[in-house]
């Protein structure tokens, strides 16, 4: 009685409304919370106009249901230049009816799908309630799902329905097949315990060559009994080491070796999709399971496996003649950094112009405030390891998997924190009442991304769901009462273009996968076609770029050095760099420019130092996902030169800006430098764009 009596208190502490004693009696009983399957998808946020991409598949499906329009849309973005603007829309959220001859609006759809498998082989029900059969858009957008009162929440992205309806914008198509399809898994190996990985081998199919990672394939060798000094070292772990010895097929000592020595994986790369040795045949057989589910429209580009990580990027086939593979890295954050079983997989493809990039992570599991900063500092080693900072690397990105963050309760005003038990049964009691805007101010996730402890800039829908772990391995929502219900799963997005965002359209898990501990997340998003500039190369023009007054402040060294240490330069720079205009047919490309060197300064200046870029402005497809670079570098004649971070200037958008004008000019502009996800300091400078005309 005195136990109920003091979860009582702590209910009453953090409900909002007054807690009926029967609910006490249920949050402490043996019985796992059953809510009903909540499946709630995101409206998009409209993009500020229309932009780019590749056009997408505007063919019908013979089995459209025409669902009735949804009385709770906003719509605010402009279609197309030729395309009479909606009506606003009226404090009741009704909109006018479009009308037939409205165009769809071109671009990609992009799916992204994560899963925690928890070591079990996956069954076909589950596999085809989460991914989209032969990568069908009406697979994803008219699933049959329960609706969810939104709790007076006023985010105008959420989409209420129930049954089937229609969850996207009309004036995005929502027939024919995907343009591209993410995939990502983590404790994909059946039978393996998660305390160990089955190794650090790795293998990728893709349209052109990968760049190397930093750690060594492992050659494959006939299999070898298991070493009782490996036994030794490992078998405490958890890992039944015959198993473990099985999958790496090499003598135990050798890979214990090889495993100390941290080199770095060999990728094996192809332009056809053929069958590579994967660690083990359940691997090979989910990779299988997955091509058939999608069918044979698409193309597997990316197939990359680091431990019990995998990543499968597929694009459809029609996209191949424009699209390529430009890298793709992995980083282990195990146990010393090590074993593969926590870590990250990114790859960085161009579709027609555009670089997407995707990483899929595993981060370090378990609650508390040890185990939340450790998962803060594997995000930054992660993207240390893996080439650098999504913002310099592509034009969008995403960011999924399991990210362990919880669902972390503050302490009392006394500075107590609230127990296992007390904790599950607030969690719960929150669950039963839908109260997700309760959910989400104890979440971590939004916590680091509030606070910039990782991916500054990145964005998450809100989950108007049932948390995704930790679950019994069946149908629906029944949680463990091992650990408190959290939203480990997620999918974030950034992007870098200013004319061009990213769109969520569906956020959801699937209630209905039964074979893990977690339900796995999809979403489907929007990047709508790049709007062209209209040039033509027998113009032959050419932009001069005047940097002037440049300053930096807020300047954060890397953590092996101190502020005393900032020997701060700058260095002015474009991609691509065949841009850059030649003073000589024949001549190399001039180099960038750079600035002097300011001493042992967080703020250092440059007022009277005028640095000048020539950019050829030829044709369109030159110009397309062009961006100019500033990089503060640290200069040390000891250490050698390093990067302090790096801010990023949409060439693109400022050359549509400064067409109608021979010369165009901004002052103040304000940049962020970035570094492994976090803002190290920031830029200001003035700008002139003057346009000149090749003689």
């Amino acid at each position: 009685d005195s136990k109920k009596k003091h979860i009582w208190l702590v209910l009453s502490q953090y409900s909002k409304n007054v807690v009926h004693p029967t609910v006490t009696m249920v949050t402490t009983s043996n019985k796992p919370v059953d809510p009903p399957d909540m499946e709630v998808s995101q409206r998009k946020h409209p993009s500020s106009g229309s932009s780019a991409g590749h056009a997408s598949d505007n063919r019908r499906s013979k089995d459209h249901h025409n669902s009735p329009r949804d009385p709770h849309r906003h719509h605010h973005h402009s279609r197309s230049r030729d395309h009479t603007a909606e009506t606003k829309a009226k404090s009741s959220g009704n909109t006018t009816e479009k009308s037939s001859n409205d165009p769809l609006r071109r671009g990609l759809r992009i799916f992204i799908g994560t899963a925690n498998l928890g070591n079990a082989a996956i069954d076909p029900s589950s596999l085809s309630s989460w991914l989209p059969s032969h990568g069908r858009v009406r697979h994803v957008l008219h699933a049959d799902i329960s609706s969810s009162d939104d709790n007076g929440d006023d985010d105008k992205n959420n989409v209420k329905r129930g049954g089937k309806s229609k969850r996207i914008d009309d004036a995005i198509d929502s027939h024919g097949k995907l343009e591209v399809i993410v995939i990502g898994t983590q404790e994909s190996l059946p039978g393996n315990r998660p305390a160990v990985t089955s190794g650090i081998t790795s293998f990728m199919t893709g349209a052109t060559t990968a760049s190397s990672t930093k750690r060594q394939q492992q050659q494959q060798q006939p299999q070898q009994p298991p070493d009782s000094t490996f036994q030794n070292v490992f078998g405490t772990l958890g890992k039944p080491v015959d198993d473990l010895v099985h999958s790496l097929g090499k003598p135990a000592d050798e890979y214990f070796d090889s495993l100390l020595s941290k080199t770095g994986d060999l990728l094996v790369a192809s332009s056809k999709n053929s069958d590579l040795p994967l660690l083990s045949g359940h691997t090979k057989q989910l990779r299988t399971s997955i091509r058939h589910h999608l069918g044979d429209d698409y193309q597997t580009v990316v197939e990359f496996q680091r431990g019990e990580m995998m990543l499968f990027v597929f694009l459809r086939k029609d996209l191949l003649p424009a699209s390529r593979v430009e890298s793709i890295h992995a980083e282990n954050t195990g146990l010393g950094g090590i074993l593969a079983n926590k870590g990250g997989i990114a790859a960085v493809l161009t579709v027609a112009s555009t670089k997407l990039y995707f990483l899929t992570v595993h981060l370090q599991p378990h609650e508390g405030r040890a185990n939340f900063d450790k998962r803060n500092a594997d995000v930054e080693e992660i993207l240390a390891g893996t080439g650098g900072d999504p913002s310099v690397m592509a034009h969008h990105a995403f960011v999924f998997g399991d990210l362990n963050y919880r669902v972390a309760f503050p302490t009392s005003t006394r500075g107590i924190a609230p127990t296992k038990e007390e904790s599950w049964a607030v969690c719960a009691n929150l669950i039963r009442r839908k109260d997700w805007k309760g959910l989400r101010e104890s979440d971590e996730l939004e916590k680091a991304l509030r606070e910039k402890k990782i991916l500054c800039g990145f964005r998450t829908p809100m989950c108007k769901f049932c948390p995704t772990f930790k679950l019994e391995r069946r149908s629906g929502f029944h949680y463990d009462k091992k650990r408190t219900p959290s939203y480990t799963d997620r999918i974030l997005w950034k992007s870098m273009q200013q004319n061009r965002s990213i769109e969520p359209l569906i956020y959801e898990p699937i209630s209905s996968f039964a074979t893990s501990d977690h339900k796995p997340m999809r979403g489907l998003f929007f990047l709508p076609e790049r709007q062209p500039l209209n040039l033509h190369r027998d113009e032959k023009r050419m932009l001069q770029l005047t940097f002037k007054k440049l300053k930096c402040k807020s300047l954060v060294p890397t953590p092996d050095l101190f502020q005393s240490d900032l020997d701060t330069f700058l260095q002015i720079y474009c991609e691509p760099q065949s841009l850059l205009s030649q003073p000589k047919p024949s001549s190399k490309l001039p180099k960038p420019p750079k600035t002097k060197t300011i001493q042992t300064s967080d703020r250092p200046s440059w007022p009277n130092e005028v640095h000048k870029l020539i950019i050829n402005v030829f044709s369109d497809e030159d110009l397309a996902g062009s961006r100019l670079f500033v990089k503060s570098v640290l200069e040390s004649k000891v250490l050698g030169n390093a990067t302090i971070g790096i801010a990023m200037v949409d060439l693109e958008d400022l050359v549509r800006k400064s067409l109608n004008a021979s010369e165009w000019e901004e002052e103040g502009v304000e940049t962020v430098f970035f570094r492994n996800g976090k803002e190290v300091g920031k830029c200001f400078f003035d700008l002139l764009a003057t346009w000149l005309v090749e003689t």
